[in-house]
């Protein structure tokens, strides 16, 4: 797996918008953002999971690797875990405020996010298609 963090300021601040509604419908994004589906397709849009399921997402044997990005603007920190095959959380990457990252990775492991104490905020499912993931 290769990590690539970036530092940045405005550049990165609007990468994309993902979204997790039908084609044509006004729905928030992973990030908080109210845009319309269109924008990206499907293939590209990680979904997400309650962190109340944690307990129940493992990855799956997967040969369709993809990337996901990682922003930060949360304006607080943030970390980046890849579950594994146990259902155990995997440290791969802490963000600060205004710091992204990519990683490589597959399109049915699981990724959770956390806060400093390291409370789950939420669970990624990568797409097919590389995506972008916006923390609020």
């Amino acid at each position: 797996m290769r990590m690539t963090t970036v530092r940045h300021g405005m550049v990165g601040a609007l990468l994309a918008v993902l979204v997790l509604a039908a084609p044509g419908s006004l729905a928030p994004t992973l990030g908080g953002v109210a845009a319309h589906a269109e924008t990206t397709p499907s293939s590209a849009r990680p979904g997400h999971r309650a962190c109340a399921e944690r307990s129940k997402v493992r990855p799956e044997r997967s040969a369709e690797p993809t990337r996901l990005t990682f922003v930060n603007n949360s304006g607080m920190y943030r970390a980046l875990l890849r579950i594994d095959a146990s259902g155990t959380p995997k440290d791969v990457a802490g963000l600060n405020p205004g710091e992204q990252t990519t990683v490589d990775t597959f399109r049915t492991h699981p990724w959770m996010i956390t806060d400093g104490p390291g409370d789950c905020i939420e669970i990624i499912m990568p797409a097919a298609e590389p995506g972008i993931v916006v923390l609020k």
